[in-house]
């Protein structure tokens, strides 16, 4: 895709008016899987956003909130003796990125029954899935994983303003 053309932002413009109908017709009692909904708007924004967006920049947790956007720190899980290697995400952009990276290549497992949230994490390349390689790591709820593809989506159309509204339909 090309950042010129905003494909990947319509689609998850379009993702989040697809949530806000599964999280409306939840409350009223509809048997419908929003967290499903939730994980796979996730996978497809987070891969396709990153990619166009934020791939080789650094947005900071300043930058957010230059735009009256509040930020979600969630840095992750600290070091132990059986994850040493575990490090923070410092920026939203590195947020993002650990993101995008543990859906990719399905480091993820689910939280609950029925599904509350999931935890994620990193394995550098070419080195097996187990806790002593992780390298981030982190637990979130379901209402901060939506908080997350919320923010993520409002920061991109603060930053790209007007340019973007023409794409919107």
């Amino acid at each position: 895709m090309n950042p010129g053309d905003k494909k990947a932002l319509v689609v998850a413009r379009r993702s989040r008016k697809n949530l806000d109908f599964i999280y409306t017709h939840k409350k009223q009692g509809a048997d419908v899987e929003e967290f499903t909904q939730l994980l796979n708007s996730m996978l497809g924004m987070l891969i396709c956003l990153r990619e166009e967006y934020f791939k080789g920049r650094e947005v900071t947790w300043d930058s957010v909130q230059e735009y009256g956007l509040r930020p979600i720190r969630m840095e992750g899980d600290v070091p132990t003796k059986a994850s040493p290697k575990l490090q923070h995400s410092t920026t939203f952009s590195k947020l993002i990125g650990n993101l995008r990276h543990a859906f990719a290549h399905n480091c993820f497992e689910l939280v609950g029954n029925p599904i509350t949230g999931m935890k994620v994490w990193n394995t550098p390349p070419g080195q097996a899935d187990s806790p002593e390689n992780r390298t981030w790591q982190v637990e979130l709820s379901e209402q901060q994983l939506r908080q997350i593809a919320e923010l993520f989506i409002d920061f991109l159309e603060k930053e790209h303003g007007n340019e973007l509204a023409e794409n919107a339909a």
